[in-house]
């Protein structure tokens, strides 16, 4: 690197070092925001305490810049009382706060519940003691770095009149449009305009910060949600699984996840969709009617016990400063026929797997369309397995006749395997002749069962994160589908198994090692080993699962059972050999034939 060059660094970085200044001492707005500018807005968060009810920490946020809401100009805003308000409708009560223009402090989902403290409660989605979501943030010239707009606004607009409680009730298709203004000597300065509605979960936001224009150093904010979402479900490893944020820009969808003890983010600049963070049945959108500017994910992995930790995400969608944005978010389940119908692509925040998803959404609508003539989703699950059963019955008897005739042919490759045991290749050659002699294809029992696969993953997939099956009530000791059917619990943990005690687990172990018996496994005593080791392995693997899952797999195998012993056809070796001799010969006699007859055109 020669003189000219290193002097030409020098002068950019003087350049970069003294432009707030500049912009700060002449009053213009910043052309274009950066991804350096992104990376200023960042906020890191220190942990205090562990709210044990909500699953999110109480944390303390610090700015990584200069930023007091007091300091400067922004002294001059009108000074305005805390208020509360409450939303409540069909499907949710949300609390919301004037801080900040309007920032969610409660959400609670009427249709959904959740088990705190022994007792039954309506699903909370928020932490109360973090009362953030939906802050506006921007670089300011005045404080010389990140300014987030936290005072009081004044609602300064209200489609009707709440009642002595603050309280908006909203039955139906009814609305209600809350406008709420940062004044500045009583002139607007940013509102902040909500719409909420009676009969569905989106509510739409509309922000304008062009009062605040001269105060930008760049062409930009952002709209953030912090303090993720709280989890719901006792099962706190499967909350962990599936807790994660995502965004969506340029036709990709961006997947965040975070680690235990770590803290993380990621920034991306251009046209934005959609951000989302999701816990394993809830979630909260982010959805801009016109593409944002650009997105911020950021996560914290916070440690509790064992490997059990919580993560607490935040999202933010940068907007342009000079105009109106308008923004649908969405706080609620994570229920396919409403996700799918917010904004393109938007369900790739559900878990139906990637190369499966085409069968993972059919499997899902036949459930749904099952559901509408039978309403208990566990009469659904059973007539559910019967249908798939039939659906790959010829599979399942195409492998079951396979092993059954590879049992049949086990003597002679016994005899071929002791005759040729000092040559492996005439041995080999031997076997490969037996089988074309009876037409027994050795691979013919694993294809059927491949070729079922994509179908049973698929199922796995589905039942073991749709919330439809959430609380889902069936018959008996079955009270949760979507949880294990627990009778008691140990008060102590073994290693693998847990301290659960549940019975279909147990019975759906049982049924494979009958179904393997029914097979002939047991009559080989290679497989004999493996017909008790495979029943044991998914028996601790599926202890865990949900009991819907679990019933899935337990009926479907007693169907195969019966399907093995009432509705596979005998195999006659004997006879299936007499056929294919005979279809040689025919062979045999068109081939000569068609010598004939060449022989004689010449």
């Amino acid at each position: 690197m020669d003189k000219k060059q290193v002097l030409a660094f020098v002068l950019i970085f003087i350049i970069i070092m003294v432009m707030p200044y500049y912009y700060k001492t002449f009053n213009i707005q910043a052309p274009g925001q950066s991804n350096e500018h992104t990376e200023q807005i960042d906020s890191t968060t220190t942990v205090s305490k562990i709210n044990p009810n909500t699953g999110i920490n109480t944390a303390e946020k610090k700015a990584t810049a200069k930023v007091n809401a007091t300091s400067g100009s922004n002294s001059t805003f009108d000074f305005v009382e805390n208020e509360i308000y409450i939303i409540d409708t069909e499907y949710y009560k949300a609390t919301l706060s004037n801080k900040g223009g309007g920032t969610l402090t409660s959400f609670i989902l009427k249709k959904y519940n959740m088990f705190t403290d022994n007792d039954t409660t309506l699903v909370e989605l928020l932490n109360p003691e973090i009362q953030s979501p939906l802050l506006l943030s921007y670089i300011s010239i005045e404080n010389e770095g990140f300014f987030e707009l936290d005072q009081n606004f004044k609602l300064t607009q209200s489609s009707s009149s709440p009642n002595f409680d603050n309280i908006f009730n909203l039955n139906n298709d009814a609305e209600l449009i809350l406008e709420f203004s940062l004044l500045q000597n009583g002139f607007k300065k940013v509102t902040k305009t909500f719409r909420f509605y009676g009969d569905q979960y989106p509510i739409q936001l509309t922000t304008d910060m062009t009062g605040l224009l001269s105060d930008f150093a760049t062409n930009s904010y952002k709209l953030n949600w912090d303090g993720g979402l709280s989890y719901t479900e006792p099962m706190r490893m499967d909350e962990i699984r599936y807790s994660k944020a995502y965004g969506f820009s340029g036709g990709e969808t961006e997947t965040f996840n975070i680690k235990s003890g770590k803290t993380n983010k990621t920034t991306l600049k251009g046209s934005t969709d959609w951000t989302a963070i999701r816990t394993k049945y809830f979630t909260a959108c982010f959805i801009p009617e016109t593409p944002g500017l650009g997105y911020e994910l950021a996560g914290t992995g916070i440690p509790t016990h064992g490997k059990e930790f919580l993560k607490q995400f935040s999202m933010g969608i940068n907007f342009e400063s000079g105009t109106k944005t308008t923004t649908n978010i969405y706080i609620g389940p994570l229920e396919y026929s409403i996700i799918k119908t917010l904004s393109p692509d938007l369900e790739n925040i559900m878990s139906l797997g990637k190369i499966l998803r085409p069968i993972c959404k059919s499997i899902l609508w036949l459930f749904h369309q099952m559901y509408k003539v039978i309403p208990n989703y566990g009469w659904v699950l059973i007539l559910f397995s019967i249908l798939i059963k039939v659906v790959l019955s010829p599979l399942t008897n195409k492998s079951t006749q396979s092993m059954k005739e590879m049992q049949k042919v086990q003597p002679e490759l016994a005899i071929l395997k002791e005759k040729y045991k000092d040559d492996m290749g005439k041995y080999n050659k031997a076997q490969m002749d037996l089988f074309k002699e009876h037409g027994v294809n050795p691979m013919g029992g694993c294809f059927p069962l491949l070729l079922q696969m994509p179908i049973l993953f698929s199922l796995f997939t589905v039942f073991r994160s749709t919330i439809d099956l959430r609380h889902a009530d069936f018959i008996f000791w079955i009270t949760d589908l979507s949880a294990p059917d627990t009778i008691f619990t140990l008060p102590f943990t073994i290693p693998i198994y847990g301290n659960h005690v549940n019975i279909l687990p147990l019975v759906m172990a049982i049924s494979m090692i009958f179904q393997q018996k029914l097979s002939g496994a047991s009559s080989n005593p290679q497989q004999k080993t493996m017909m008790y080791m495979m029943p044991v392995m998914f028996f601790f693997m599926f202890n865990n699962f949900p009991s819907g899952l679990n019933l899935y797999y337990t009926l479907f195998n007693i169907l195969s059972m019966v399907q093995q012993k009432y509705f596979t056809p005998e195999i006659d070796l004997a006879k299936k050999k007499k056929k294919i001799e005979e279809k040689k010969r025919k062979a045999k006699d068109r081939m000569d034939m068609m010598k004939k007859i060449r022989y004689k055109r010449r």
